[in-house]
Order: structure tokens, then C-alpha cells, then sequence
């Protein structure tokens, strides 16, 4: 899924924040998006001095979401059709650290407020390691899966390299999004060498989301 490339608008001192607004395309529900990204609080740049924060414009009102304190690091933003009628702002920032660090990850939506509202039933914060991706499968869900392959330690692992990964999976489920599987990969994989996780997992974990989803609902009856 490409990700939009966002344009810098203003700059202002080191202590300040920095303010990126959309192209002309694309918009969220017609209206401008823009991402308020602190500056770092540290000289080799490496740790945040704030959260970052997405808004959308007016009209009729500007809504935003402020990430958890001190992800504030290299936000992104990008629009994900979840189905034919919901789209929402899929949103990402990066905690402190040099050789590692956290990303959190948030799915929003304009509340009826000033707010923008996550629709993950849980919070989702990665390893820098880590990959993320939303999934059409109509016959599982009418809504996207959205899955995440984050860096699994195990003994004698490196920092970097070949690791095991932890896959989760999530579905919809009015309102929120909520895990429905997880587990950690036989295989192991190196992302510095380019290897993409979760394609390479997709068989394994939709195979499993044929006996979970069946489940799910048999025991919802």
C-alpha cells in the first residue's frame, strides 16, 4: 500500500515544531490533512520532544488525535478504504532510540466532537523491526483484515537480522478493531535483506482465519 509523500510548508527553529500539509490530493472526506510533528529534544536527534498530532481542516469543525506522549518522531498518515462505506486515516509515529525504538500505530475516524477516534479496540505499538498491512478478503470479512509481523527475540538473537516474527491479526468488529489470532512464525526473516513477512506468511495466517472466523461466529449465537 503506497504511502502519501507530504509536503514540508513550515519550518521553524529547532525547538519548535514542524507542520506538513497534504498536496492538493489526497484529501480525507474533502478535507486537508495536517501532520504536527515536534522537534527533537536531543542534539543527535533521536528523541522526540513531544507527541505528534493529526488534524483534519474545517470545515465544519478541525478534529485531530495527539499521539502518546513522546511518539512524535517521523508521523505519517495515510487514507485506507476499510470497506465501501468507511474509509479512515491509518497513522503512524516513532518513539526515542538509537540502535531500536517503538512505533505506535493508530486507525482514526472524526468523532461527533473536537476528536479524532481510534478504532483499535487495543493499543498497537511495534518494534522499528515490524510490518503492517490491511488485507481484502470478502469471504473472511467485509471489512479489511489488517495484520502486523513484529520482531520476535529468541535466544542468541541478534539486534538485526534473521529474527521469528510475531503475527496478529484483526477484525472488525463494531466499533473497533480486535485481535482474533496470533503467532510466531517457524520461519525466519531478515528485513534488512528486504523480506517481506507478512506475503510470505499470507497463506499461513489466512489458513488459520478460516477456522477462527467460524468460530468467532458460532460462539456469538
Amino acid at each position: 500500500m503506497a504511502r502519501f509523500t507530504w509536503l514540508l510548508v513550515l519550518c521553524m527553529s529547532a525547538a519548535a515544531q514542524s507542520t506538513h500539509r497534504s498536496p492538493e490530493t489526497p484529501k480525507f472526506m474533502g478535507r486537508e490533512v495536517i501532520l504536527y510533528e515536534p522537534a527533537m529534544k536531543d542534539e543527535p536527534g533521536v528523541f522526540p520532544a513531544g507527541p505528534a498530532k493529526v488534524c483534519i481542516e474545517e470545515p465544519p469543525k478541525e478534529q485531530c488525535y495527539t499521539a502518546p506522549k513522546d511518539f512524535g518522531g517521523s508521523p505519517q498518515v495515510e487514507v485506507v478504504q476499510l470497506s465501501k462505506q468507511m474509509t479512515a486515516l491509518f497513522f503512524s509515529a516513532n518513539g526515542g532510540g538509537v540502535s531500536g525504538w517503538p512505533v505506535h500505530f493508530d486507525l482514526l475516524r472524526p468523532s461527533p466532537g473536537n476528536a479524532l477516534d481510534s478504532l483499535f479496540g487495543e493499543d498497537i505499538t511495534l518494534s522499528n523491526q515490524s510490518q503492517t498491512a490491511f488485507w481484502g478478503e470478502p469471504a473472511l470479512s467485509e471489512e479489511k483484515i489488517f495484520v502486523t509481523a513484529n520482531v520476535f527475540f529468541g535466544p542468541g538473537d541478534a539486534h538485526y537480522g534473521e529474527h521469528r516474527y510475531e503475527i496478529s491479526v484483526y477484525l472488525w468488529s463494531e466499533p473497533y478493531y480486535w485481535q482474533v489470532d496470533q503467532y510466531v512464525t517457524f520461519r525466519w526473516y531478515d528485513l534488512d535483506a528486504k523480506a517481506d513477512v507478512l506475503r510470505s506468511e499470507r497463506p499461513e495466517i489466512l489458513s488459520r482465519l478460516k477456522r477462527v472466523v467460524p468460530a468467532i461466529h458460532e460462539r456469538a449465537q
